[in-house]
């Protein structure tokens, strides 16, 4: 796009996965009351969010819905069977930093109101947060349109994807044969086991073995099989797809993002001194982040091969393995030169102005680099043990070692933001008011943290966790701490972090009526907008409507309209938010009340 701003103008959008707590209410008086299930509270939110704006099913093989927002709400679980799983929420694609923070405390604010309006017989909670009692780690991750390769790496890439496609086919045809096999037992079970009832199959051990808890316990969770034979599928998925997955994953550790992610590293490495959320380890330290410490790798798909990267790669593979099946399109997209970084390393940020600090400062760091101005940053020697270290160094005294000598973390912040300084100053008035509001915020946090980090509760999520903690009685036990710890990210009017800032003033970046807009419309100058535009028109009419995030349908068969969202990315972006934000949310305004009408 040639007339597109070089600053903040790239997409970019923020997933986060909510841990679900549900406990019983003081006036239950039944012990033998079942809660409800981790599929009966999502097929709930769903509800109450279609009660509040349109909603319309994912055209996606995972279980999910898009909103007339531009986001989307899925039914995250590593396993279909038993009661695992999370509640995940992805913005929809934003170009400007406060944008994407208010879709996602949007996003935050429509869950927490969907839960609060259950109707089970139980108290359920979200926590925005990365990981639990138990230490499961999930939480966040952050999407943003990058150079992913360029020349000679690209022609590479190109070449490697022509000659994955015959493998692709094969990889489509085994998963075809395991998931038929798996179907033949489903219908096995439906036809001969299940009619058989309790004089053969018992509802016990027995039964959940051969039948699946679905049926045995007549309540959703998700899977008509049992938990033994998803375990053999996705053995079998597994042996079927690592050809192509192994051959994949060496393709792009050698094209992918090269210059990207050698110039981002040390910034990633040492962001949690800014971005982190704080968490109390298990032996009782205080660390800067949850997700830091967990991380295995640079790059990783997520699942084949390390499953905690810093740079996730897993949305190239689900593109070959599952996407391109329903969507040809989707393989052909990955011919481009540009595609999605996707960072695993980031927190659940409770404070605003650290997840906007976390989104604008990476947005400015990579405009930085694309525009070929950053001079070479530090390399680290170890980086995952240098991650490990900054997030245990409560004083952000530590050394960290790189091949230009050592230095510490904030030193390595004020590198890329003094770097970042330079490239805006060159801009002239060219540059978006916001880039210089995120630097400057930037700036006087890294002064803080040097000078007194307590200046920056409310401000910052580790420095406000550890103040919450430090003020706790002095003989509190490990377990109450790691209650507060857990405490401080439930989205309630009990929640440890809303508590304390509800009494502290100036803490926000983002304006109460920009959150109230995010909650009905998707924002201006991205593809979000004509998916909720289309979401909003058609959703509940008569012709069938399916979304995903790089399409819209509408009917069926040769006669189907289809919009690819990518086409419609110039139109937004040649036009001004300024120009656009008003009239254009008057107009959709209009659209939702003639549809009520």
């Amino acid at each position: 796009m040639a007339n597109r701003p070089h600053i903040f103008a790239r997409l970019a959008g923020l997933e986060t996965e909510y841990a679900v707590s549900v406990r019983p209410l003081p006036s239950t008086s039944d012990d033998n009351l079942l809660p409800p299930t981790k599929l009966e509270i999502y097929e709930h939110v769903l509800v109450a969010l279609s009660r509040q704006l349109p909603v319309v099913r994912a055209y996606h093989l995972k279980e999910g819905a898009f909103l007339a927002t531009g986001g989307a709400i899925w039914l995250e679980a590593d396993r279909l069977s038993g009661d695992g799983g999370m509640i995940e929420g992805a913005t929809p694609e934003s170009r400007r930093p406060r944008d994407i923070v208010a879709c996602q405390r949007a996003q935050d604010r429509l869950l927490e109101d969907a839960v609060k309006r259950s109707s089970f017989d139980c108290d359920i909670r979200l926590l925005k947060n990365d990981r639990d009692a138990h230490n499961n780690i999930y939480g966040a991750q952050e999407n943003y349109e990058a150079e992913f390769a360029g020349g000679v790496w690209l022609a590479l890439w190109r070449v490697g994807l022509v000659l994955l496609f015959p493998l692709m086919l094969l990889t489509w045809a085994g998963m075809l044969l395991v998931s038929l096999a798996g179907l033949a037992y489903e219908f096995l079970a439906a036809t001969l086991l299940a009619p058989l009832g309790d004089m053969i199959v018992p509802r016990g051990l027995v039964g959940r073995c051969l039948l699946g808890e679905d049926r045995i316990r007549e309540r959703p969770f998700g899977s008509p099989w049992p938990a033994w034979l998803e375990t053999l599928s996705l053995l079998a998925e597994r042996v079927v797809c690592g050809p192509l997955a192994g051959l994949l994953y060496l393709l792009l550790q050698v094209v992918a993002f090269r210059r990207v992610r050698r110039q981002l590293l040390a910034f990633l490495i040492s962001r949690p001194i800014v971005a982190g959320a704080g968490m109390l380890a298990e032996d009782g330290r205080f660390l800067l982040a949850d997700k830091g410490p967990a991380m295995n790798g640079i790059l990783g798909f997520g699942g084949f091969f390390h499953g905690r990267p810093i740079i996730l790669l897993g949305d190239f593979y689900k593109r070959l393995v599952n996407d391109a099946i329903f969507a040809p399109h989707d393989y052909l997209d990955l011919f481009g030169g540009r595609q999605r970084l996707q960072i695993g390393i980031g927190d659940s940020n409770m404070c605003q102005t650290a997840e906007w600090l976390r989104v604008g400062t990476t947005m400015l760091v990579l405009d930085c680099i694309e525009s070929g101005e950053l001079p070479e940053p530090p390399r680290i020697r170890r980086p995952i043990d240098a991650l490990r270290a900054v997030c245990a160094d409560t004083e952000l005294v530590h050394s960290i070692e790189t091949a230009q000598g050592p230095c510490t973390a904030i030193q390595l912040q004020r590198f890329y933001c003094s770097a970042c300084r330079r490239f805006l100053s060159r801009r002239g008035d060219d540059v978006p008011q916001e880039a210089w509001d995120v630097l400057r915020r930037w700036e006087r946090s890294l002064d803080a943290l040097e000078s007194d980090s307590r200046t920056l509760v409310g401000t910052l999520d580790w420095v406000t966790k550890r103040f919450l903690l430090e003020n706790a009685s002095h003989n509190a036990s490990h377990e109450s701490l790691k209650k507060i710890d857990l405490k401080y990210h439930e989205l309630s009017p009990e929640g440890y972090h809303r508590v304390l800032t509800e009494r502290l003033e100036g803490q926000d970046v983002i304006e109460p009526h920009d959150v109230q807009r995010a909650m009905r419309l998707p924002p201006v100058n991205s593809p979000a907008s004509m998916r909720g535009r289309l979401i909003r028109e058609f959703a509940g009419g008569d012709e069938p409507l399916a979304v995903n995030w790089r399409m819209v349908r509408i009917g069926r068969g040769v006669g189907a309209k289809v919009y690819r969202l990518s086409e419609y990315q110039s139109e937004f972006a040649e036009r001004t938010s300024d120009d656009e934000e008003t009239p254009r949310t008057e107009a959709w305004q209009d659209d939702s009340e003639e549809g009520e009408e």
